[in-house]
């Protein structure tokens, strides 16, 4: 990715767009295709994820569960003036975080507030709720703050209806976050979701 100067690049009004929903409803998949979309159209993209999401081989790259990919850089403890200053020296328009609720809940939501004020399109997308329908980090904020907002669903792993939940296979541990995928998670209706001991 070419970088420019932080001031070379005019950008309009910006604004946020959150794609929400539960495990397996192609949230990934969706901001690869908008990648895609957005490069063609002549925008530049930068992708920003949670070093915390490693699955499919982690790296510099968001994975789909359907193993679609883009280039990413990961994130891992720096303070929201740190990816705030990465964005604006990485000469894009558009900037896209991925699993939005691994982020540290308050410092995402300054690094949106920071870019939408300086003119940047924002996508974040990421769970709305945790296995136990309880609201999963900054993903709810930021829905409540969006100018655009995308709720996905997922088809029930059960009974075939329309899922919006994530149920945690077996249970696993007692804690909010344990990263994983079919392994470890289902998309499940609200009539088949159970949280097991």
């Amino acid at each position: 990715m070419k970088k420019s100067s932080r001031s070379s690049i005019k950008r309009s009004k910006g604004r946020l767009t959150v794609i929400a929903g539960p495990m397996f409803s192609g949230k990934t998949g969706k901001l690869v295709a908008m990648v895609d979309v957005f490069t063609r159209m002549g925008h530049r993209v930068l992708i920003v994820k949670p070093k915390l999401d490693d699955r499919y081989g982690g790296g510099e790259a968001i994975h789909s569960h359907d193993h679609r990919s883009s280039r990413a850089i990961i994130v891992d403890g720096e303070s929201a003036e740190q990816i705030v200053g990465k964005v604006l020296d990485s000469g894009v328009d558009k900037v896209i975080l991925d699993e939005v609720q691994f982020f540290d809940r308050e410092k995402i939501k300054k690094v949106v507030q920071v870019l939408k004020k300086k003119g940047y399109h924002v996508i974040a997308a990421g769970l709305l709720y945790d296995y136990k329908r309880q609201p999963f980090g900054a993903t709810p904020d930021l829905l409540g703050l969006a100018d655009e907002q995308l709720e996905l669903f997922a088809v029930c792993q059960k009974c075939g209806s329309l899922a919006m939940h994530t149920e945690r296979v077996g249970g696993g541990s007692a804690k909010q976050i344990e990263v994983g995928a079919a392994d470890k998670y289902i998309a499940v209706c609200e009539k088949c979701h159970k949280v097991y001991k």
